[in-house]
């Protein structure tokens, strides 16, 4: 079966509700991402067994970065999950990304190391403070080349960024913050998922315009029957 090239955020209250949102969507959707505040939370346990069992893939949205040292020591505490995809931060440094690697393999995962680009919470005169440069557009993509030359897996990257990060075509590309349907309250930067996907991103991350929802599945039906030719599903 086809399945929507997109991660859902399970960002609920509790991992009750996300474990609901996980048993209506598993069967449409690629896979889940769990961040900080389900991760941290009651019933995190139940919530990852609920999405490996239903068979989807499972993005672990931690965003690590520290000395390589505790990197690799914090894979090795996550190696009896085995996530699909991991989160890093790039500026952490090119023998952390190296290491992390090695722990990967060490462990003998399935995981692939995604790197965080610069944070979209970031402006101009921050990344001229904190990484002296105020081209965003050119720190991201030194941040991508750093990715590409330590040979980890992927990027989360804006849909903004996309088009400037078509050159490293072996780096899966995944871009969250994304909409389905255009509302009048948009804001002018929004990037739609057909648009972020026919740009260079290999899959997106939508979170509560879905999990918000009154009815998630209706929504996604809906969505698929409006765009059930485009290629925005799995093969």
């Amino acid at each position: 079966m086809k399945k929507f090239k997109a991660f859902i955020a399970l960002d609920c209250k509790t991992n009750e509700s996300n474990i609901r949102i996980v048993k209506k969507l598993s069967s449409q959707v690629f896979g889940f991402k769990v961040g900080y505040r389900s991760f941290y939370s009651k019933g995190s346990e139940k919530l990852l067994a609920e999405i490996k069992k239903n068979r989807c893939f499972l993005f672990l949205d931690l965003k690590l970065h520290d000395i390589p040292n505790t990197v690799t020591t914090a894979i090795n505490s996550l190696a009896k999950i085995n996530p699909d995809y991991l989160t890093l931060h790039i500026s952490g440094g090119k023998t952390m990304l190296e290491q992390s690697l090695i722990a990967i393999k060490k462990n003998k995962l399935k995981t692939k190391l995604l790197g965080v680009t610069l944070l979209t919470s970031l402006d101009t005169k921050d990344s001229k403070l904190i990484f002296s440069e105020k081209d965003t557009n050119l720190l991201v993509y030194k941040f991508a080349k750093l990715a590409n030359v330590t040979r980890i897996h992927g990027l989360i990257c804006s849909g903004q960024d996309l088009g400037n990060l078509k050159k490293f075509k072996k780096l899966v590309k995944i871009t969250p913050g994304v909409k389905l349907f255009a509302r009048k309250d948009d804001q002018k930067r929004v990037t739609f998922v057909h648009n972020a996907l026919k740009n260079g991103a290999d899959y997106v991350v939508i979170g509560r315009e879905i999990i918000d929802s009154k009815d998630p599945l209706k929504l996604l039906k809906k969505y698929y029957e409006e765009n059930k030719n485009k290629d925005l599903w799995t093969n």
